[in-house]
Protein backbone atom coordinates (compact mmCIF):
# COMPACT_ATOMS: atom_id res chain seq x y z
CA UNK A 1 0.00 0.00 0.00
CA UNK A 2 1.22 3.19 -0.71
CA UNK A 3 1.56 5.93 1.54
CA UNK A 4 0.35 9.35 0.59
CA UNK A 5 2.82 12.34 1.09
CA UNK A 6 1.51 14.60 4.37
CA UNK A 7 0.11 17.90 3.10
CA UNK A 8 0.94 18.97 6.81
CA UNK A 9 4.56 21.32 7.09
CA UNK A 10 6.83 19.41 8.86
CA UNK A 11 8.70 21.21 12.03
CA UNK A 12 12.10 19.69 13.20
CA UNK A 13 12.60 20.05 17.06
CA UNK A 14 15.96 20.38 18.61
CA UNK A 15 15.97 19.62 22.13
CA UNK A 16 18.33 17.61 24.58
CA UNK A 17 16.10 17.25 27.10
CA UNK A 18 12.91 14.86 26.60
CA UNK A 19 10.51 16.36 28.75
CA UNK A 20 11.17 19.88 26.54
CA UNK A 21 11.19 18.10 23.59
CA UNK A 22 7.77 16.16 24.29
CA UNK A 23 6.17 19.60 25.27
CA UNK A 24 7.01 20.95 22.22
CA UNK A 25 5.80 17.90 19.66
CA UNK A 26 2.67 17.86 21.67
CA UNK A 27 1.78 21.70 21.05
CA UNK A 28 2.83 21.85 17.42
CA UNK A 29 1.13 18.32 16.31
CA UNK A 30 -1.79 19.69 18.18
CA UNK A 31 -1.74 22.78 15.87
CA UNK A 32 -1.65 20.72 12.85
CA UNK A 33 2.03 20.29 12.09
CA UNK A 34 4.18 17.30 11.67
CA UNK A 35 6.96 16.99 13.48
CA UNK A 36 10.41 15.28 14.09
CA UNK A 37 12.15 15.06 17.30
CA UNK A 38 15.80 15.14 17.66
CA UNK A 39 18.20 15.41 20.76
CA UNK A 40 21.61 16.80 18.56
CA UNK A 41 22.84 18.90 16.79
CA UNK A 42 24.67 16.28 15.05
CA UNK A 43 21.52 14.76 14.34
CA UNK A 44 19.68 18.69 13.27
CA UNK A 45 22.54 19.34 10.57
CA UNK A 46 21.95 16.08 9.05
CA UNK A 47 18.57 15.73 8.64
CA UNK A 48 17.76 19.14 7.66
CA UNK A 49 19.37 18.35 4.57
CA UNK A 50 17.45 15.13 4.38
CA UNK A 51 13.99 15.60 5.70
CA UNK A 52 13.70 19.38 4.29
CA UNK A 53 11.57 20.86 7.03
CA UNK A 54 9.34 23.73 7.13
CA UNK A 55 10.75 25.32 10.26
CA UNK A 56 13.39 24.11 13.13
CA UNK A 57 12.92 24.64 16.33
CA UNK A 58 16.30 24.61 18.33
CA UNK A 59 17.53 24.51 21.55
CA UNK A 60 20.84 26.52 21.97
CA UNK A 61 22.43 23.90 24.83
CA UNK A 62 22.70 20.64 23.36
CA UNK A 63 25.34 18.01 24.14
CA UNK A 64 27.33 18.04 21.32
CA UNK A 65 27.18 20.98 19.53
CA UNK A 66 25.87 24.45 20.04
CA UNK A 67 22.26 25.41 18.97
CA UNK A 68 24.21 28.88 17.36
CA UNK A 69 27.27 26.86 16.00
CA UNK A 70 24.29 24.44 14.56
CA UNK A 71 22.62 27.53 13.27
CA UNK A 72 25.97 29.11 11.91
CA UNK A 73 26.73 25.45 10.16
CA UNK A 74 22.83 25.57 8.75
CA UNK A 75 22.98 29.16 7.47
CA UNK A 76 26.54 28.36 5.63
CA UNK A 77 24.72 25.40 3.46
CA UNK A 78 23.04 26.32 1.05
CA UNK A 79 20.54 23.66 0.89
CA UNK A 80 19.40 24.73 4.44
CA UNK A 81 20.18 28.39 4.73
CA UNK A 82 16.44 29.26 3.63
CA UNK A 83 15.07 27.14 6.17
CA UNK A 84 13.32 29.49 9.16
CA UNK A 85 15.02 28.55 12.52
CA UNK A 86 13.07 29.57 16.40
CA UNK A 87 15.62 29.15 19.04
CA UNK A 88 14.97 28.54 22.41
CA UNK A 89 17.49 30.00 24.84
CA UNK A 90 17.72 31.28 28.34
CA UNK A 91 20.44 33.34 27.88
CA UNK A 92 18.81 35.94 25.23
CA UNK A 93 21.52 38.32 25.70
CA UNK A 94 23.77 35.36 23.33
CA UNK A 95 21.47 35.04 20.97
CA UNK A 96 21.47 39.00 20.39
CA UNK A 97 25.47 39.19 20.30
CA UNK A 98 25.66 36.38 18.26
CA UNK A 99 23.27 36.62 15.54
CA UNK A 100 23.48 40.86 15.55
CA UNK A 101 24.31 40.88 12.32
CA UNK A 102 21.96 38.27 10.87
CA UNK A 103 18.44 39.48 9.55
CA UNK A 104 15.83 38.50 11.93
CA UNK A 105 13.13 37.50 9.20
CA UNK A 106 14.91 34.30 8.82
CA UNK A 107 15.04 32.99 12.84
CA UNK A 108 13.35 34.38 15.70
CA UNK A 109 14.52 33.70 19.65
CA UNK A 110 12.10 32.22 22.57
CA UNK A 111 13.09 32.39 25.71
CA UNK A 112 13.08 29.35 27.97
CA UNK A 113 10.51 28.45 29.63
CA UNK A 114 7.83 30.16 26.73
CA UNK A 115 4.15 29.88 26.51
CA UNK A 116 2.51 27.16 24.40
CA UNK A 117 0.84 30.69 22.77
CA UNK A 118 4.28 32.62 22.27
CA UNK A 119 5.41 29.51 20.81
CA UNK A 120 2.78 29.21 17.83
CA UNK A 121 3.07 32.75 17.46
CA UNK A 122 7.04 32.71 16.50
CA UNK A 123 6.57 29.20 14.60
CA UNK A 124 3.39 31.21 12.43
CA UNK A 125 5.44 34.25 11.70
CA UNK A 126 8.31 32.49 10.53
CA UNK A 127 6.40 30.43 8.42
CA UNK A 128 4.57 33.46 6.84
CA UNK A 129 7.44 35.07 6.00
CA UNK A 130 10.25 33.84 7.62
CA UNK A 131 12.37 32.53 4.15
CA UNK A 132 14.56 34.73 3.12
Amino acid sequence: MDKKPSSRLKILVVDDEAEARLGLSHALKANGYEVVELASGKQVLSTAREEWPALIVLDIVLPDISGIEVFDQLRADPITKVIPILLLTAKPDVVKEKLATIPEKSYRYLIKPSRVEDLLKSVRELLMGGRN
